[in-house]
């Protein structure tokens, strides 16, 4: 006699039925597509990488088939095929990802100065930012010259109106300095592929004081917005020529 565990397995094995409802086809339980194999994307970490492989054809990409270059991600770009095979799937031929073991700006994070310099120092890159006045400033020197300020003495006094904040550093026994911090500083991380010039986007400084000395910190400020920039400035570097009639796509 079938117990009622053995009749469900019967069920279970038994190839399904087509059933007509409403005018409409169903199956009496789920069937799963089998496709065959497809190769894997070869990785890189450079765009340059990338170019070399759509130049050396790799697997006769560029010369039997339409590709496409998408930029998926301020970090992500692969080449894909334009059009999909039967089975409707589009081909991955290569894919560049910047590596994410680069080491970055530990930002939100209240460091001492010397963590904060140190990391400032491997975490931006040096670049020049254009005043509303036309002059030139570099807002990283500017960072690091408060951070070293502060290293080099202490806090001692912190007036914070919550926009910009004021800081009396006491540098030796008979000398303060009083420094207005600028509450917003435009910087350049290391955030995306080397070929391209890192995006500058907006950041808040802080300081504060406790009794284990001072500590300073960098806030994203520009909601994101960085990331539709970097994109923009992949989709213009790789357009330059370097694929062909190929198009870019972000």
């Amino acid at each position: 006699m079938l117990t009622p565990e053995g009749i469900q397995k019967v069920i279970d094995i038994a190839a399904p039925t087509e059933i007509d409802y409403l005018s409409r086809k169903y199956t009496s339980k789920a069937v799963h597509l089998l496709t065959p194999p497809m190769a894997n994307p070869v990785p890189v970490s450079t765009l340059q990488g990338l170019v070399d492989l759509y130049a050396g054809d790799l697997d006769q990409m560029k010369t039997k088939h339409e590709v496409l270059i998408h930029v998926t991600s301020p970090t992500t770009v692969a080449i894909v095929a334009k059009d999909a095979d039967e089975w409707g799937r589009y081909r991955v031929y290569a894919i560049a990802e910047y590596p994410k073991a680069v080491q970055q700006f530990p930002y939100g994070q209240f460091l001492d100065p010397e963590r904060f310099i140190i990391a400032a120092h491997i975490g931006f890159q040096r670049v020049k930012i254009e005043n509303d006045d036309g002059t030139m400033a570099q807002d990283l020197d500017y960072v690091l010259r408060i951070a070293s300020s502060i290293s080099a003495g202490e806090i001692r006094d912190n007036i914070d109106d919550g926009i910009t904040q004021t800081v009396t550093v006491k540098q030796s026994v008979a000398l303060k300095a009083n420094e207005t911090l600028k509450p917003i500083v435009n910087l350049a991380p290391y955030r995306t592929f080397s070929e391209i010039d890192q995006v500058v986007s907006r950041f808040i400084f802080r300081a504060h004081a406790d009794a284990e000395g001072a500590e300073l910190a960098l806030f994203e400020a520009d909601g994101g917005r960085w990331r539709l920039a970097v994109t923009k400035a992949i989709a213009d570097w790789l357009a330059s020529g370097k694929f062909g009639d190929s198009p870019i796509v972000q």
